[in-house]
């Protein structure tokens, strides 16, 4: 596997500064909405999560509008700390894990920054702006792993698979299923011929809809993300194994894994090479 080094350095992020603040509203409105429904017993702590979400708010907005790097990244570790609080919290968002790949990526921490977009694509799978840090994230990764080709031609021709959320399948499931059963009662009740092409195609986006969902829920492999600034990929789980590769994998390659072994991560990277990590250099989503 050829490593190269493009030896470009991290730059914010092109898009997303409009859509950090929409998310970030809509987090504190839902945080309230907690607040108002919940018992007294619990409406402190969801008073300390939504303070820490403002003050997150803050810092962010204080680092972006700054000229200085150097106070800029204090501000954004300010924001980061709370952000990360507000997840071992319980707080789970796409809105929350964006603005936590935002702010590694501008700490030039480009393995939790691609780590963290990845986990708010599961919660805003069509999400442009997302679409679009992930992408410059991604650009900024110095190992060219290119995916497989059938990997690539079945993520195109299945594109509603991978970039719609299950909660969006599922709802266009139960619209393509009302409509099959109306319809097929429609021409039932005025005795014309059955299954006209209406009919068909909402069977058919029935079926395709159920196998998707079902493929998801019982698929049980895990994504992750190398997060050590480098890693040096072995051929066993053990330190005294040889190495895979002529040059370590750095932060922010994506794999899925395959086996876990003690200390050990048995992962596939993009163009199906395997080969064994360390638990503590990867994250997974």
């Amino acid at each position: 596997m050829e490593l190269v080094s493009t030896g470009d350095e991290l730059t914010p992020p092109a898009a997303g500064q409009g859509r950090h603040w929409f998310l970030m509203t809509i987090t504190g409105l839902l945080l309230a909405l907690l607040v108002s429904a919940s018992g007294r017993s619990g409406a402190e702590e969801l008073n300390v999560r939504q303070r820490l979400l403002s003050e997150a708010n803050g810092f962010f907005r204080r680092a972006s509008q700054t000229d200085d790097p150097a106070q800029a990244a204090g501000l954004y570790q300010q924001a980061l700390i709370r952000f990360e609080k507000l997840v071992h919290e319980g707080v789970r968002n796409g809105g929350l894990y964006y603005d936590l790949g935002n702010s590694y990526f501008q700490l030039h921490d480009l393995g939790r920054a691609i780590l963290n977009y990845r986990r708010a694509q599961l919660y805003l799978p069509g999400d442009e702006n997302l679409r679009q840090n992930l992408a410059a994230a991604r650009g900024q990764q110095p190992d060219r792993i290119k995916p497989q080709q059938e990997v690539a031609v079945a993520k195109t021709i299945l594109f509603w698979h991978y970039d719609l959320s299950a909660r969006l399948r599922l709802w266009a499931l139960v619209t393509a299923n009302a409509c099959f059963w109306a319809g097929l009662g429609l021409q039932l009740y005025r005795r014309r011929r059955p299954f006209p092409w209406p009919v068909a195609l909402a069977l058919a986006l029935s079926v395709l809809l159920s196998a998707s969902l079902l493929y998801e829920h019982f698929d049980r492999q895990r994504a992750g993300v190398l997060v050590a600034v480098e890693t040096t990929a072995r051929k066993g789980d053990g330190q005294a194994y040889a190495v895979s590769f002529d040059a370590p994998l750095h932060a922010g390659v994506e794999f899925t894994l395959v086996e876990r072994r003690g200390d050990w991560l048995y992962i596939e990277l993009a163009d199906g090479r395997r080969c064994w990590v360390e638990t503590v250099s990867a994250e997974l989503l």
